[in-house]
């Protein structure tokens, strides 16, 4: 330590004073007078670079206490003396002296938590002569009154490395708490790599790990990391969802076990907070930058929701049939949740399966003429036939013509009853939407498939009085294709006829010849 004769009463009182108004980590103090404009530029430096822990020094200087142990640039105490040379410009050798951007008084017991400086110092220590490293820095050594003189050349940014530095003298357990945000614990993290300062490389981990990232941040950590070749921490690795952290889980099943759960409160009444998050998911889940697997579990989940509420509604209805006591809330719920199924089904193009599964209920059907008055899913049938009928006339599906003439087979017998049995059994725009619906994909069949649907018709609809649906544009035009084959027909025999008495008399004509 520098004797009395070197240092004055008064730069000794101003240390003092810069000690107790400065934050910890940038105070230090001028050795003499021929030196003061020199502190001056290099104490603005230091400030300078300190004020971006301005937000956290006071928790700091708290744990730490004033006094206890070194201080960062106090150069009454300090034994190493730290120049930071900046690498951004090239400089051709032997032009002047390299520009110190900025002289840190530090402490060879903080710099020695640090293995790049405690290799540099046990080798240099006893010999206080000059050395380099040849890694991507320089580091040069030499004496000056007991006071060890250390260059660090082609610094990218000198502000960083003095920010690294400063956290030499953090104790572990607030060393986390020393960083503003995530840029710069990335800018710290990747010095006290190079540095070999692993307490702080822990620490840098530790905040990174808990701290909310957009998605443009969680790229710049996996980069870095990456980058830098470092082994990230167990959480942080769980956290970047690296394949070594989630062992055999996939994010697929993941996603499959959440969206379940999702569509379980939607299809149980949640409220619409659930539904719009749950639509959110499932649109996401199919983009274009978005697996394939990820669409696939929504086919998975939507269709075993959709199988599920049909068996609550059968369940429910074989009661309403019997006159046993039935729960209509649920009932309620079970109709809502399968609109709601349906309509996700035709916005993210995959209804064809769910049109195949309705086609072949021939349970659900039966349950629905068995007890026609008062039916609690009446109105919620013919919104879903009409939903499917209306796709498969625009096209917006394109199910096999097995599929829509078991439909048709299927669903029709029952619209018929319930419509002309019930004058209640839905609004005015429902009726016209099914007829318009199972008209067009009437004519969407064969003519000898069309011929068993208006077969069916003809015998459920036109002894009623209501006589609904009224599918007669598609039966006289499915007639006037029948007289139309027909005339082609004969016309085909009279033509060939014509033809095979021309054929005979030009025979005749020949062989007389």
């Amino acid at each position: 330590m520098r004797g009395p004769q070197y240092h004055g009463y008064r730069e000794r009182r101003r240390a003092k004073r810069l000690a107790l108004s400065l934050p910890w980590y940038a105070t230090r103090s001028s050795g003499s007078s021929s030196r003061s404009g020199e502190d001056d530029e290099q104490q603005q430096c230091v400030t300078g670079g300190s004020s971006k822990m301005m937000n956290c020094d006071s928790k700091a200087m708290t744990v730490m206490g004033i006094g206890c142990g070194p201080r960062f640039g106090d150069d009454l105490t300090s034994d190493v003396a730290l120049h930071l040379i900046n690498g951004g410009e090239e400089r051709e050798d032997g032009e002047g002296v390299p520009e110190v951007v900025s002289t840190l008084y530090l402490h060879s017991s903080a710099l020695r938590r640090s293995e790049f400086f405690e290799a540099r110092l046990s080798e240099r220590w006893s010999s206080n002569a000059g050395a380099g490293c040849s890694s991507g820095n320089q580091l040069q050594v030499g004496s000056n009154n007991n006071v060890v003189e250390l260059t660090i050349d082609r610094c990218k940014d000198p502000q960083t490395y003095i920010r690294c530095i400063q956290l030499l003298y953090v104790p572990d357990r607030v060393k986390h708490t020393c960083f503003l945000d995530i840029q710069d614990a990335l800018n710290i993290l990747e010095v006290a790599a190079e540095l070999l300062f692993h307490d702080c490389v822990v620490a840098c981990m530790r905040y990174l790990e808990s701290v909310p990232w957009t998605p443009g941040q969680e790229s710049l950590i996996r980069s870095c990391v990456s980058n830098l070749h470092l082994q990230p921490s167990e959480d942080l690795q769980a956290r970047l969802c690296e394949p070594e952290s989630v062992l055999d889980v996939k994010p697929v099943d993941i996603m499959q076990g959440v969206l379940g759960e999702l569509l379980a409160l939607v299809t149980n009444g949640a409220p619409s907070k659930a539904r719009e998050i749950t639509e959110r998911v499932l649109l996401a889940n199919v983009q274009p930058s978005t697996s394939s697997a990820f669409a696939n579990v929504n086919e998975v989940a939507l269709f075993k929701e959709l199988q599920g509420n049909l068996e609550i509604l059968k369940v429910q209805l074989r009661k309403f049939a019997n006159f046993f006591s039935w729960n209509g809330h649920q009932v309620n719920v079970a109709c809502s949740a399968l609109r709601w199924i349906l309509d996700e089904l035709f916005t993210l193009h995959i209804a064809d399966e769910a049109i195949r599964m309705i086609s072949e209920e021939k349970e659900l059907a039966q349950l629905m003429v068995s007890r026609i008055y008062q039916n609690p899913f009446t109105e919620t049938l013919f919104f879903v036939l009409g939903r499917m009928l209306q796709a498969l006339q625009k096209g917006e599906v394109l199910s096999p013509r097995s599929v829509r003439l078991t439909l048709l087979t299927t669903w029709l017998p029952v619209v018929a009853k319930l419509g002309n049995d019930n004058d209640n059994f839905g609004l005015e725009e429902t009726q016209r939407s099914l007829e318009d619906g199972l008209g067009a994909v009437v004519e969407t069949l064969p003519m000898v498939d069309q011929e068993i649907i208006f077969r069916i018709w003809i015998g459920a609809c036109l002894k009623c009085r209501r006589a609904w649906p009224d599918l007669s544009e598609a039966f006289e035009l499915w007639c006037n294709k029948l007289r139309q084959a027909h005339r082609e027909t004969d016309l085909e025999r009279v033509t060939a006829d014509m033809i095979d008495r021309v054929e005979s008399s030009c025979s005749e004509v020949i062989s007389s010849t």
